[in-house]
């Protein structure tokens, strides 16, 4: 996916000395920038462009100038569209985010940096939305080892189903991690998968989830059975169940966690994140230290496992040690 940014007098209100400096910019952007940013994050931001570019458009407005109050107007319309329609509170903030990496890159007068007033406002506009997040159905180890008997593993469809859903419990990987695990990230003897990128590792040196050994099981019998002997681990199923050369992909991996809830009679309950969700709650019940959670989810702090076991650390603090 190549950044596509066009250069017009009706986007981009700008004077001659900036559009050479833009086009420059962003050229820089393309041929060597681009490239080295996740699939998702060049995704997000070129989606989220487009978007206001399209909102823009339709409203004969300038998506950029070269005079900050241009801009300001520009987006603060846009976040008013926003702010009225469906989406989230963290949704609004990553298109915020993209337009003013946008501007950013184009080194176009920022109106966040030019004006308190226009920050402010849009503080002000997002406490519109709130920010919590609805979070994800869990997907609990006694969850998925009912999942392990209910679903046809003498299929290869079931098998892989299985082996996936056990692989994401066990390691807590993200779904795009899961979908680029490669034969030769599994180390059979450590109990262990290395994925070599993830969203919150900028650096690039990778990590590694644990693997129980019914998990190892199921995996060697899948590997087995869909005569792998390197690439990627999860492939594309034809409607035949013909294994495929190419990996899954997110919407394949998401249709695959609805089936999953249909087998457990939830239907449409479960998305990618159930079995990190699921993950956190079922070693917060079994006494794992937050430390040793934290580590296995990769996490920076504790905030984000403390915020998935909210439910069930209600249960156990405050009142509930009283009453």
């Amino acid at each position: 996916m190549n950044v596509n940014i066009t250069i017009s007098k009706h986007d981009f209100a700008i004077d001659d000395a900036d559009k050479q400096t833009v086009i420059s910019n962003l050229l820089e952007l393309r041929d060597d920038v681009w490239q080295t940013m996740s699939k998702n994050t060049r995704k997000a931001y070129q989606q989220d462009f487009d978007q206001y570019l399209a909102f823009c458009r339709e409203n004969a407005m300038p998506a950029m100038a070269s005079d900050w109050r241009v801009t300001k107007e520009s987006c603060k319309a846009y976040l008013k569209f926003m702010i009225s329609g469906p989406l989230g509170h963290h949704s609004i903030k990553r298109k915020l985010a993209s337009i003013r990496f946008f501007i950013g890159i184009s080194e176009l007068p920022d109106p966040w940096k030019h004006s308190k007033l226009f920050t402010k406002f849009v503080s002000g506009q997002l406490k519109q939305k709130p920010a919590a997040q609805k979070q994800a159905k869990p997907l609990k180890l006694g969850d998925v080892q009912k999942l392990n008997r209910t679903l046809e593993l003498t299929t290869l469809l079931g098998l892989r189903d299985a082996a996936l859903i056990n692989v994401a419990l066990d390691t807590l990987f993200r779904a795009s991690n899961i979908v680029d695990i490669e034969l030769k990230n599994i180390d059979w003897d450590a109990k262990t998968i290395f994925t070599p990128k993830s969203k919150t590792d900028q650096s690039g040196e990778g990590f590694y989830g644990y693997i129980s050994d019914e998990t190892a099981g199921l995996l060697k019998r899948w590997i087995e059975q869909a005569n792998l002997f390197d690439g990627f681990l999860f492939r594309k199923l034809s409607p035949k169940q013909t294994v495929q050369a190419e990996p899954m992909q997110y919407q394949a991996l998401l249709k695959r966690y609805d089936a999953v809830g249909m087998a457990l009679d939830n239907k449409g309950a479960f998305t990618c994140h159930s079995t990190r969700t699921g993950g956190v709650l079922t070693m917060m019940e079994a006494g794992v230290p937050m430390a040793d959670i934290v580590l296995s989810g990769h996490w920076k702090s504790e905030a984000m496992p403390i915020r998935y076991g909210q439910q069930y650390q209600a249960s156990k603090t405050g009142m509930a040690k009283v009453r």
